[in-house]
């Protein structure tokens, strides 16, 4: 039986779902995967402004873990350590980042990865349970069944 493709709810062009977005990106690092959700932004028709602004956000996120961190590789644990790091919470100097800064970065990466399941990089969603979710209800259920999952816990 062959998967019916998906289209994106924040930009209506096709998006692989299930195996057949999985079988062409096995081995996605963070900062190629970050590379081409900016691209898709940009085919989105999103302004240079989001697309700068999203770009350090994603810059953040990639110093955390590092550019060539498997995307797959990336656990409820290891994002709950971003969301409490100085990474995220401090700039240089130790000078605290605003809550509305900090608020946009967690949204911009938890819509990254939203959409790095839509095309097949990872199966579940990392985010823990207390990730503010947005516009994205529809997969708030999931997020709670992976807060339960065993091998999460276990990195």
């Amino acid at each position: 039986m062959t998967e019916k493709p998906v289209l994106s709810k924040a930009c209506p062009e096709l998006v692989l779902s299930g195996a057949e977005g999985r079988s062409r990106r096995v081995e996605g690092t963070l900062h190629d995967a970050a590379q081409e959700y900016l691209e898709h932004l940009k085919a989105c028709g999103k302004s240079e402004r989001t697309l700068y602004t999203y770009s350090m956000d994603l810059r953040q996120v990639e110093a955390f873990f590092g550019p060539e961190k498997k995307l797959g590789s990336i656990l409820i644990p290891h994002v709950s350590g971003f969301f409490k790091s100085d990474a995220l919470l401090k700039m240089n100097g130790d000078k605290d980042r605003s809550e509305v800064t900090v608020k946009k970065t967690i949204r911009v990466f938890r819509m990254f990865l939203t959409w790095a399941r839509e095309q097949g990089y990872i199966d579940k969603l990392p985010l823990p349970k207390d990730t503010p979710m947005g516009r994205s209800l529809d997969i708030t259920s999931e997020i709670a069944n992976a807060g339960s999952d065993p091998a999460a816990a276990s990195d």
